[in-house]
């Protein structure tokens, strides 16, 4: 089934993606960037599914790390949306 998807990356850009959730959480870390926001990807409802949290730091060794921008900040892997 081809689902509708939508990343929206805190800042006013906002990327749909058809195909499923693997589609769409690939898009999405495409995307990223040092915006020190963080990223969220909705369902076709607009409901937030997931979330990769933005941390302006540098990561820990405890810490579940996405995407890493230098030693300025770091996204956390997918966590379950509100």
């Amino acid at each position: 089934m081809i689902l509708m998807f939508t990343i929206d990356y805190g800042t006013g850009v906002i990327h749909t993606v058809e195909g499923d959730l693997n589609d769409a959480k690939t898009a999405a870390l495409e995307g990223m960037a040092y915006t020190q926001t963080d990223v969220k990807i909705l369902n076709e409802n607009g409901a937030e599914i997931l979330v990769s949290h933005w941390y302006g730091v540098e990561p820990s060794e405890d810490d579940e790390v996405l995407a890493q921008f230098g030693s300025y900040g770091f996204y956390s892997e997918w966590q379950e949306g509100n």
